[in-house]
């Protein structure tokens, strides 16, 4: 991630979209020092969208993925064998 005071990025707004979606990179303006406003690529902020999305629509979503690594680091989890989902054992 690279910073820019917010004049800067004015200035050079189309160069850093255009580097944006070649290479990916991410840019952060700065006012005064403090950020204001991000530029990444368009498939990372789809995918902020999205994940933003579950977490609402699931607000114990967090806790179920934590509860699920407890899960995975005992072996307690089903895999898929032969077409069919049994306990890993």
């Amino acid at each position: 991630v690279q910073l820019l005071s917010i004049s800067k990025a004015k200035q050079q707004l189309l160069h850093l979209a255009r580097r944006n979606r070649e290479t990916g990179e991410s840019f952060v303006f700065l006012k005064d020092g403090e950020p204001i406003s991000a530029l990444l690529p368009f498939d990372e902020y789809e995918s902020l969208l999205e994940t933003l999305d579950i977490m609402e629509s699931e607000p114990d979503i967090v806790k179920k993925l934590k509860e699920s690594e407890k899960q995975i680091a005992k072996g307690e989890y089903f895999i898929w064998k032969n077409k069919k989902l049994v306990k890993r054992k």
